[in-house]
Protein backbone atom coordinates (compact mmCIF):
# COMPACT_ATOMS: atom_id res chain seq x y z
CA UNK A 1 0.00 0.00 0.00
CA UNK A 2 1.12 3.52 -0.72
CA UNK A 3 -0.17 6.81 0.63
CA UNK A 4 0.23 10.20 -1.05
CA UNK A 5 -0.06 13.86 -0.01
CA UNK A 6 0.66 13.52 3.72
CA UNK A 7 1.75 13.52 6.36
CA UNK A 8 -1.38 14.31 8.35
CA UNK A 9 -1.15 14.47 12.17
CA UNK A 10 -4.13 12.19 12.88
CA UNK A 11 -5.05 10.32 9.67
CA UNK A 12 -1.49 9.19 8.95
CA UNK A 13 -1.04 8.14 12.58
CA UNK A 14 -4.25 6.09 12.39
CA UNK A 15 -2.92 4.28 9.30
CA UNK A 16 0.39 3.67 11.07
CA UNK A 17 -1.47 2.10 14.01
CA UNK A 18 -3.36 -0.24 11.67
CA UNK A 19 -0.18 -1.22 9.83
CA UNK A 20 1.57 -1.97 13.11
CA UNK A 21 -1.41 -3.97 14.40
CA UNK A 22 -1.27 -6.28 11.36
CA UNK A 23 2.52 -6.32 10.97
CA UNK A 24 2.34 -4.47 7.67
CA UNK A 25 4.47 -1.82 6.01
CA UNK A 26 3.67 0.85 3.45
CA UNK A 27 5.38 3.56 1.43
CA UNK A 28 4.35 7.14 2.17
CA UNK A 29 4.92 9.69 -0.61
CA UNK A 30 5.07 12.95 1.29
CA UNK A 31 4.76 16.60 0.33
CA UNK A 32 7.72 18.66 1.52
CA UNK A 33 5.43 21.53 2.49
CA UNK A 34 3.70 19.24 5.03
CA UNK A 35 6.81 17.42 6.26
CA UNK A 36 8.17 20.50 8.00
CA UNK A 37 5.04 20.71 10.18
CA UNK A 38 4.87 17.02 11.19
CA UNK A 39 8.42 15.64 11.48
CA UNK A 40 7.34 13.33 14.31
CA UNK A 41 4.93 11.55 11.95
CA UNK A 42 7.78 10.79 9.54
CA UNK A 43 9.95 9.57 12.39
CA UNK A 44 7.17 7.18 13.44
CA UNK A 45 6.88 5.91 9.84
CA UNK A 46 10.53 4.94 9.82
CA UNK A 47 10.53 3.51 13.37
CA UNK A 48 7.85 1.07 12.25
CA UNK A 49 9.74 -0.04 9.13
CA UNK A 50 7.78 1.95 6.58
CA UNK A 51 9.32 3.79 3.65
CA UNK A 52 9.19 7.47 2.75
CA UNK A 53 9.11 8.72 -0.83
CA UNK A 54 9.20 12.18 -2.41
CA UNK A 55 5.90 13.52 -3.80
CA UNK A 56 7.14 17.08 -4.55
CA UNK A 57 6.95 20.19 -2.38
CA UNK A 58 3.34 21.27 -3.01
CA UNK A 59 1.84 18.94 -5.64
CA UNK A 60 2.16 20.75 -8.98
CA UNK A 61 2.07 18.87 -12.26
CA UNK A 62 5.84 18.72 -12.74
CA UNK A 63 5.62 18.30 -16.53
CA UNK A 64 4.22 21.84 -16.76
CA UNK A 65 7.08 23.46 -14.85
CA UNK A 66 10.43 24.88 -15.91
CA UNK A 67 13.51 22.80 -15.19
CA UNK A 68 14.46 25.11 -12.30
CA UNK A 69 11.04 24.75 -10.69
CA UNK A 70 11.07 20.95 -11.11
CA UNK A 71 14.47 20.79 -9.41
CA UNK A 72 13.21 23.06 -6.62
CA UNK A 73 10.13 20.86 -6.00
CA UNK A 74 12.25 17.70 -5.68
CA UNK A 75 15.25 19.13 -3.83
CA UNK A 76 13.26 21.10 -1.23
CA UNK A 77 11.33 17.94 -0.39
CA UNK A 78 14.50 15.84 -0.18
CA UNK A 79 15.95 18.43 2.21
CA UNK A 80 12.79 18.57 4.35
CA UNK A 81 12.66 14.78 4.72
CA UNK A 82 16.35 14.60 5.52
CA UNK A 83 15.99 17.35 8.13
CA UNK A 84 13.04 15.50 9.74
CA UNK A 85 14.47 11.97 9.62
CA UNK A 86 18.15 11.98 8.71
CA UNK A 87 17.51 10.08 5.46
CA UNK A 88 16.82 11.16 1.89
CA UNK A 89 14.12 9.32 -0.05
CA UNK A 90 15.26 7.17 -2.99
CA UNK A 91 11.73 6.86 -4.40
CA UNK A 92 9.71 9.57 -6.07
CA UNK A 93 6.09 9.64 -7.20
CA UNK A 94 5.40 12.63 -9.42
CA UNK A 95 2.01 14.24 -8.71
CA UNK A 96 -0.69 12.80 -11.02
CA UNK A 97 1.91 10.28 -12.23
CA UNK A 98 2.95 12.95 -14.75
CA UNK A 99 6.52 12.42 -15.93
CA UNK A 100 8.65 13.30 -18.95
CA UNK A 101 12.36 13.66 -19.74
CA UNK A 102 12.55 17.11 -18.10
CA UNK A 103 11.19 15.63 -14.88
CA UNK A 104 13.40 12.51 -15.08
CA UNK A 105 16.48 14.71 -15.34
CA UNK A 106 16.00 15.83 -11.72
CA UNK A 107 15.33 12.42 -10.26
CA UNK A 108 19.07 11.64 -10.12
CA UNK A 109 19.34 8.13 -8.66
CA UNK A 110 15.74 8.08 -7.49
CA UNK A 111 13.34 5.44 -8.73
CA UNK A 112 9.94 6.54 -10.04
CA UNK A 113 7.16 4.57 -8.34
CA UNK A 114 3.67 4.64 -9.82
CA UNK A 115 0.73 2.33 -8.95
CA UNK A 116 -1.54 -0.49 -10.15
CA UNK A 117 -4.74 0.08 -8.15
CA UNK A 118 -6.32 3.55 -7.81
CA UNK A 119 -9.64 3.69 -5.95
CA UNK A 120 -9.76 7.48 -6.51
CA UNK A 121 -10.23 7.94 -2.77
CA UNK A 122 -9.48 11.66 -3.16
CA UNK A 123 -12.63 11.98 -5.26
CA UNK A 124 -14.85 9.23 -3.84
CA UNK A 125 -14.61 10.05 -0.09
CA UNK A 126 -16.85 7.06 0.65
CA UNK A 127 -15.22 4.51 2.94
CA UNK A 128 -17.22 1.49 1.76
CA UNK A 129 -16.72 2.26 -1.95
CA UNK A 130 -12.99 2.76 -1.44
CA UNK A 131 -12.69 -0.58 0.38
CA UNK A 132 -14.69 -2.38 -2.34
CA UNK A 133 -12.65 -0.86 -5.18
CA UNK A 134 -9.34 -1.81 -3.60
CA UNK A 135 -10.39 -5.29 -2.52
CA UNK A 136 -11.81 -5.97 -5.99
CA UNK A 137 -8.43 -5.29 -7.61
CA UNK A 138 -5.87 -6.20 -4.95
CA UNK A 139 -3.59 -9.06 -5.98
CA UNK A 140 -0.11 -10.29 -5.20
CA UNK A 141 2.51 -7.75 -6.26
CA UNK A 142 0.12 -4.88 -6.92
CA UNK A 143 0.75 -1.35 -5.67
CA UNK A 144 -2.30 0.36 -4.18
CA UNK A 145 -2.55 4.16 -4.28
CA UNK A 146 -4.38 5.97 -1.49
CA UNK A 147 -4.14 9.36 0.24
CA UNK A 148 -3.49 9.76 3.95
CA UNK A 149 -4.91 13.29 4.21
CA UNK A 150 -8.57 12.25 4.15
CA UNK A 151 -10.39 10.74 7.11
CA UNK A 152 -12.47 8.46 4.85
CA UNK A 153 -9.27 7.15 3.26
CA UNK A 154 -7.67 6.47 6.63
CA UNK A 155 -10.79 4.62 7.81
CA UNK A 156 -10.94 2.63 4.56
CA UNK A 157 -7.21 1.85 4.83
CA UNK A 158 -7.77 0.32 8.26
CA UNK A 159 -10.39 -2.04 6.87
CA UNK A 160 -8.29 -2.84 3.78
CA UNK A 161 -5.19 -3.59 5.86
CA UNK A 162 -7.20 -5.97 8.06
CA UNK A 163 -8.91 -7.70 5.12
CA UNK A 164 -5.68 -8.14 3.17
CA UNK A 165 -3.97 -9.49 6.30
CA UNK A 166 -6.86 -11.88 6.93
CA UNK A 167 -6.56 -13.14 3.33
CA UNK A 168 -2.89 -13.94 3.92
CA UNK A 169 -1.27 -10.98 2.22
CA UNK A 170 1.87 -9.41 3.67
CA UNK A 171 1.88 -5.65 3.23
CA UNK A 172 5.34 -4.41 2.25
CA UNK A 173 7.04 -1.24 1.12
CA UNK A 174 7.79 -0.64 -2.56
CA UNK A 175 11.47 -1.40 -1.99
CA UNK A 176 10.59 -4.66 -0.23
CA UNK A 177 8.23 -5.56 -3.10
CA UNK A 178 10.97 -4.92 -5.68
CA UNK A 179 13.30 -7.23 -3.75
CA UNK A 180 10.64 -9.98 -3.64
CA UNK A 181 10.04 -9.62 -7.38
CA UNK A 182 13.79 -9.92 -8.10
CA UNK A 183 14.11 -12.95 -5.80
CA UNK A 184 11.16 -14.63 -7.52
CA UNK A 185 12.62 -13.88 -10.93
CA UNK A 186 15.99 -15.37 -9.95
CA UNK A 187 14.21 -18.44 -8.57
CA UNK A 188 12.01 -18.84 -11.65
CA UNK A 189 8.83 -18.28 -9.66
CA UNK A 190 5.94 -16.71 -11.57
CA UNK A 191 2.70 -15.50 -10.09
CA UNK A 192 -0.38 -16.03 -12.25
CA UNK A 193 -3.21 -13.51 -12.27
Amino acid sequence: MTFDDGPHPSHTMSILEDLEKYDGHATFFVLGSRVQHYPEVLQKMLQQGNEIGNHSWDHPQLTRLSKNKIEDQIEKTQDAVEKATGIEPNLVRPPYGAINNNVREYMEDMKVALWDVDPEDWKERNEKKIVNKVMGKAKDGRIILMHDIYQTSAQAAGKIIKQLHDQGYQLVTISELEKVKKDRELSGITISE
